[in-house]
């Protein structure tokens, strides 16, 4: 039986970009029905073979010139055809260049300028709200809105969840898919929810981002409901939508590493608006400095503080070693850019 292979990669949209996917029948094939592989990490990529698309209808060509190469990256089991494989592509120019909305080539670059001082793990924290088709968030009434946010965090009951079964069943595939996630929660405005992937590496964590949107949002046309990581998705007194991103060097995970960790702290004070340029669309209707964020116009941290531009967390400080969070990525921002970004800062990679 030939195996399934769903090559999903992103778009050039802008200014946020989407996700883009479609099956390729591999006949023939040397690769195992995917429920059968013990670790994906042992799959051969090389067993997918590259493949195009018309990028003039994704802003990454023009018509004339439409061609797109679609080179297979990474792969998790698909969870909607249960023994095939859904497969992250990088996007290249027909000339076989990285394109220019390929930013998980520019971390590659950036990790192999770096060498030993790449050995960095990340945390994605992926806020999310689902939305009715007609437009209003899940867990709004029709006319007016639900009652102050306070009850809906982590909760539970029909009077303060929307979505859950949407909810449940992400979950469901995206562990059976075998995604690097860690915990799903419900969050403050109704409607809303997130998602934790890693920790592990940048390559490996980014991609199983975007792989778990895309899940998220496949899993969503059952229920007809839409995935917005729009960072403000309900105007007024409504927290808005983040990634924060949980990150470490080996040095910081090391004794004694609060010292490298308050020296990446500093070293992002002095290059704020390049993070911020990084970190997703229309941060500032998010960064207020209200609603658990600290205003894009300062930058702070501290431990255990919830309205800094970074946290570091009781444990940490209390053992004096660990990571950080950085508080300040928007839910639609890209992992990818995000890790480039930090890389860059706190290692001293040109």
């Amino acid at each position: 039986m030939p195996i399934l292979a769903e090559y999903i990669w992103v778009d050039g949209t802008q200014p946020t970009a989407e996700l883009r996917s479609k099956t390729r029948v591999l006949h023939d094939s040397a690769l195992p029905k995917s429920t059968e592989v013990a670790d994906l990490d042992t799959v051969d990529l090389s067993e997918f073979p590259e493949w195009g698309a018309d990028g003039s209808s994704t802003q990454q060509a023009e018509g004339a010139d439409s061609d797109i190469i679609l080179k297979p990256a990474s792969v998790c089991r698909d969870p909607f055809r249960p023994g095939h494989y859904l497969v992250m592509c990088e996007v290249f120019t027909g000339e076989g260049e990285v394109h220019s909305t390929n930013f998980r080539g520019d971390l590659r670059t950036v990790l192999e300028a770096g060498g030993a001082e790449t050995d960095s793990w990340f945390g994605f924290e992926q806020e999310y709200t689902l939305f009715k088709i007609e437009g209003r968030p899940a867990g709004f009434p029709i006319n007016g809105y639900p009652g102050p946010q306070g009850p809906y965090y982590c909760s539970v009951g029909s009077l303060n969840i929307a979505g859950r079964a949407l909810y449940e069943d992400f979950l469901e595939a995206a562990v059976e898919a075998g995604l690097l996630i860690s915990g799903v929660n419900f969050e403050v405005m109704p409607g809303q929810a997130e998602f934790q992937i890693g920790a592990g590496g940048p390559l490996k964590t980014s991609d199983h981002v975007w792989l778990a949107r895309w899940i998220l949002h496949r899993a969503s046309e059952k229920y007809n409901l839409v995935v917005s990581f729009d960072p403000k998705p309900a105007k007024g007194d409504w927290n808005g939508a983040g990634m924060h991103t949980n990150f470490s060097t080996a040095a910081m995970r090391a004794p004694g590493g609060m010292a490298h960790i308050e020296a990446a702290c500093k070293a992002m004070s002095e290059r704020i608006e390049a993070h911020l340029e990084t970190y997703g669309d229309r941060y500032e209707e998010r960064l207020t400095g209200h609603h658990e964020t600290c205003s894009y116009r300062e930058f702070r941290w501290g431990v255990a503080d919830r309205t800094a531009s970074i946290r570091i967390p009781r444990a940490v400080g209390e053992v004096g070693y660990g990571y950080l969070e950085d508080r300040r990525p928007n839910a639609n921002a890209d992992p990818y850019r995000i890790a480039a970004r930090m890389l860059r800062t706190v290692c001293g990679i040109d």
